[in-house]
């Protein structure tokens, strides 16, 4: 049971959701996005939190599943935290990455 699509699937859902925040619109570069584009970088990230969700959901029983899935978030948030802290200009290429990464990975592995 491989869990790292759901992860770097989850770190982009947060790196979505992060780029709408005030804060945050400078490393992600979308300080001069409108409302409505803001509001599709938040249903994207809801869109990519819930695919990590359906990702551990497809290895085992709900149970285990949804404290994998928890876990999957605090580590996934905290390693954002960190990029945002230490290298913040380098958020947007790693969020991408990791997208391309976890999609990639999660269909090497549901063959």
């Amino acid at each position: 049971m491989t869990l790292w699509p759901a992860l770097f699937v989850a770190f982009a859902g947060f790196a979505a959701l992060a780029a709408c925040m005030e804060r945050h619109r400078d490393p992600f570069g979308t300080q001069t996005l409108t409302s409505g584009q803001l509001r599709l970088y938040r249903a994207a990230g809801l869109v990519l939190l819930g695919s990590s969700l359906q990702m551990c959901l497809a290895h085992g029983s709900t149970s285990v599943a949804l404290s994998a899935w928890v876990g999957l978030l605090a580590f996934a948030a905290l390693a954002l935290g960190l990029l945002l802290t230490y290298a913040p200009h380098k958020a947007r290429p790693v969020a991408y990455g990791a997208a391309a990464l976890g999609w990639g990975f999660w269909g090497f592995i549901a063959r």
